[in-house]
């Protein structure tokens, strides 16, 4: 009889145990959902930071090589126009890759299935690195004295087509998965990455 009271004197105290136990895990796996939710825009955000910072850096040094052409190599007519030759023709490129992802973003077409854009890619790193190997080997390694520092770029077009895919498809993933206002930020970074005209930087 003692026993048999006790054990049921002791249901409530279980049940409220048993209650506060639920209680702290709904908890916990709340506040671990949150982090996990948290978590996700920063990776997010450094895979489009990432991925814009390339295109960045590729106009970045294809213009600067371009301002060294225009410094140091107006001397020999028939080298400078073929620069501004090459500028122009990985511009056109680079310019065709800009206008294929933004379509593709757009239109929600995914570029890794796309032969435009593969194609767009190809003629980029083809044109840049013709750019680039041009001025370093042609124009730079003829000046005597001290010569103008080159920014470090890719030389070798398997590398970097691969290196622009990778960005190309990282930027249309987070656009993918982006709201109406993300996706306009986006489009507008994308923007920003077209390569300024030989005679606008010939002029600084």
């Amino acid at each position: 009889m003692i026993l048999s009271q006790a054990l049921a004197a002791d249901v409530p105290r279980r049940a409220i145990i048993n209650r506060r136990l639920l209680l702290l895990g709904c908890a916990l796996a709340s506040i671990a959902l949150r982090s996990s939710r948290a978590e996700q825009p920063t990776s997010s955000n450094e895979a489009l930071g990432k991925a814009i910072g390339v295109l960045a850096r590729e106009k970045s040094a294809a213009e600067q090589y371009a301002v060294i052409l225009a410094t140091v190599g107006r001397t020999d007519a028939a080298l400078y126009v073929r620069g501004i030759q090459l500028y122009a023709d990985a511009k056109a490129e680079f310019d065709a890759l800009i206008a294929e992802l933004k379509f593709d973003l757009n239109t929600g077409q995914d570029p890794a299935r796309s032969p435009v854009f593969t194609e767009a890619l190809q003629g980029a790193a083809e044109k840049r690195v013709a750019f680039t190997s041009f001025v370093s080997h042609d124009v730079v390694d003829k000046v005597s004295g001290a010569r103008p520092g080159l920014p470090y770029v890719i030389n070798a077009v398997p590398e970097l087509g691969k290196v622009l895919r990778e960005s190309g498809l990282s930027i249309w993933s987070v656009f993918h998965d982006a709201g109406k206002e993300r996706r306009d930020a986006i489009l507008s970074e994308v923007d920003q990455l077209r390569w300024q005209s030989f005679a606008e930087l010939a002029k600084t």
